[in-house]
């Protein structure tokens, strides 16, 4: 039976070096800790310097196994829940000037009382938590059991070790009290301070402030027992040397310092560009044995984007192309309307019935001709080959249909670009981009394809039936089209999806697309260096007769094809 992130995680492809994995992780902790405090408190790995919660965002390692992972989300949910209901402020407070005026806590004793503050704390919240949202127990437990349950613990529980009235022994026992080894008669005032800690004396914290009242409760009822190690050195056997050693962990635990390992500051960067709310991740199957991750997003401008206004030219020059195709395409506004009058049945005819001789029908009828709805979806090959001229002319070609579907009516453009994302040429990972809708952006909005740029390899196939899944339904009343624009062969080498087959899968999409009854015109724009035999044979292989090979001087050609579907 699966458990915890067993789930949502594929847990046989662990990869702590893949910023994608990473990011499927840091998505799925992201969603609970929203759901368990109904705020949107941000999850991000640790990197030099963060703390583990600042009272605002939570921060979790990057050494994510399979073993490890519903711990790490046990963690999330508790610095999540620490967020949403501990008073940081207040214990700021508290560690400075009140615990020693306040309490009256010798000042040094304060530590080790903050230390007593966040135990007492930790429990208040995960209290909280395990009773009010019971679909999160077990990666509490999980986590509880990695950080308080230890063999080691376990038997020194039981035995004579960390007996003497010391700091170090009274942390020992009290930290792992709730075990179910633990001896009370160990230490003196053991059994009061766990009558502090019942279940009931703990549902009644109700805030950090009582939380500070308890733990300076329980440190009142130990400090006349504690003795100070002589010379302040420890003199522990070996037991308990490794006891104490686990308990220091156990602290560590208690006061938010983890031991936990960080990722660079660049890789952060590329997580939190992949975990972002408008992106998600897709495994999608090429055959039984072959599944590829692929990343779909409407944040485009993440990973097509430069901060130059490179193709600046090639958009004006779309936008003004766009004008001239409006003027062509213009009588798609213009409903043609015929009245029938004299009908037996329809409307009434108002302006007759002073002369009516009751001789003729008075009824009238209006029928309109208008044009069918058209969807076209056009898919871009943005691989790194698609550079310099060929990238313009693509860019021109697909602003001026953009530019005539925002004043025309029945008539929408989705733009979508392919390409692939990875920190190096081992790991590449489809990437499908939604840039432009008609529906939903503006003329305004085309001005942002001025800093496009390529992105890695040309996942062909597996981008064109994401797209294929998300397109509207063909109707009596409405035409979907697909209009491609690419120039290299279909190819991931790092994802087993090399160009043979890669080919045959494109072309296997292709004609579900005909099924679906969706119209495909695909074109292959080359210059000199890429008008070869084999890609000719390659494309017509993928589009069949849809194919059209056109130089980049000719890439125009397309436009006759927007009168035509009128």
């Amino acid at each position: 039976m699966k458990k915890g992130a067993a789930y949502w995680m594929d847990l046989q492809q662990f990869d702590d070096g893949d910023s994608v994995f990473l990011a499927k992780v840091q998505k799925g902790i992201t969603n609970f800790v929203r759901i368990l405090t109904e705020k949107e408190i941000p999850v991000e790995y640790a990197t030099t310097g963060d703390s583990m919660t600042d009272g605002e965002t939570v921060y979790i390692a990057s050494n994510i196994k399979e073993d490890t992972i519903d711990y790490t989300v046990g963690l999330a949910l508790h610095e999540a829940s620490h967020v949403l209901l501990t008073d940081f402020s207040y214990l700021k407070g508290e560690k400075g000037k009140l615990l020693e005026v306040k309490w009256n806590i010798p000042k040094e004793d304060i530590d080790n009382v903050f230390t007593l503050i966040n135990f007492v704390e930790d429990k208040r919240i995960d209290n909280f938590v395990y009773s009010t949202a019971p679909g999160y127990r077990f990666y509490y437990e999980e986590l509880y059991r990695k950080s308080f349950y230890n063999k080691i613990v376990d038997e020194n529980l039981q035995t004579d070790n960390l007996i003497t009235p010391t700091w170090e022994a009274y942390f020992f026992r009290i930290i792992n009290i709730f075990n179910r080894n633990s001896d009370l008669s160990k230490l003196p005032g053991l059994q009061e301070v766990s009558d502090l800690l019942t279940p009931k004396c703990i549902n009644k914290l109700n805030s950090t402030q009582d939380s500070v009242k308890a733990a300076v409760g329980i440190y009142n009822i130990i400090k006349d027992y504690i003795q100070e190690e002589d010379n302040g050195e420890n003199t522990f056997n070996n037991q308990e040397y490794k006891t104490n050693e686990y308990v220091e962990r156990q602290k560590d635990f208690i006061n938010s310092q983890y031991r936990k390992k960080r990722i660079t500051k660049a890789q952060k960067t590329q997580v939190n560009k992949l975990a972002k709310p408008d992106t998600k991740f897709s495994n999608y199957n090429i055959s039984k044995d072959n599944s590829i991750p692929i990343i779909i997003t409407h944040n485009w401008e993440h990973y097509f984007s430069t901060n130059s206004t490179s193709r600046n030219d090639a958009v004006e020059r779309g936008l003004f192309l766009g004008k001239k195709l409006l003027s062509k395409l213009q009588t798609r506004n213009n409903i043609r309307k015929d009245i029938f009058e004299n009908q037996k049945r329809g409307k009434l005819n108002t302006n007759k019935l002073f002369k009516l001789p009751f001789k003729e029908d008075i009824f009238y009828k209006i029928e309109k001709e208008d044009y069918k709805n058209t969807f076209i979806h056009i898919s871009l090959d943005l691989s790194g080959s698609m550079r310099g001229d060929k990238l313009d002319k693509t860019i021109q070609t697909a602003i001026a249909i953009a530019y005539a579907s925002c004043y025309l009516k029945n008539f929408d453009v989705e733009i979508s670009l392919r390409g692939t994302f990875g920190a190096s040429s081992s790991i590449q990972t489809p990437l499908l981009a939604y840039s432009f809708n008609s529906k939903k952006n503006n003329v305004k909005d085309l001005n942002k394809f001025k800093t496009i740029t390529t992105c890695g390899m040309t996942p062909e196939g597996i981008c064109l039936d994401e797209v294929r899944k998300n397109l509207p339904q063909p109707s009596y009343y409405q035409d979907v089209f697909l209009l491609n624009i690419s120039d290299g062969l279909p190819n991931i080498s790092s994802r087993n999806y090399e160009i043979s087959a890669a080919i045959n899968h494109t072309a296997k999409i292709i004609r579900q697309y005909k099924r679906d009854n969706i119209g495909v015109l695909s074109y292959y724009i080359h210059d000199v260096w890429d008008n070869t035999q084999k890609a000719k044979d390659a494309f017509g292989k993928m589009y069949g007769k849809n194919a059209k090979y056109i130089d980049v001087d000719n890439i125009s050609i397309i436009f006759p094809f927007f009168v035509i579907i009128e």
